[in-house]
């Protein structure tokens, strides 16, 4: 028996601007996946740690390893929801379940 998805966690977020952070409770080699739906004009991803600035439009989908890459949104007007999708071993631990094969 196993798990039905790889990501242990999944959190909507509702025009929430979030300043650049790390998730240092990820393991740091797992992907984080992150969805933006919602009816507004304008969004930025900063990956700042890697120079990056992103045009976070609607029906986005971004990957990167949250525990190692600095990330944060800016939404300037309207409304946004971010759908994602992340590990945590203390889920996979607690469930006595190991981690996926491509997270190892």
């Amino acid at each position: 028996d196993g798990w039905a998805s790889v990501y242990t966690e999944t959190a909507i977020m509702c025009n929430h601007q979030s300043p650049d952070h790390r998730d240092p409770k990820c393991p740091p080699e797992a992907f984080d996946i992150l969805t933006c739906i919602g009816s507004y004009r304008q969004a930025t991803m900063k990956l700042p740690n890697l120079g990056i600035e992103l045009a976070y439009n609607l029906g986005v989908m971004v990957s990167y390893l949250g525990h190692l890459v600095r990330h944060g949104i800016r939404v300037d007007e309207g409304n946004q929801i971010v759908w994602s999708w992340f590990l945590r071993d203390s889920i996979h631990n607690y469930a006595r379940t190991p981690r996926p094969d491509y997270a190892r």
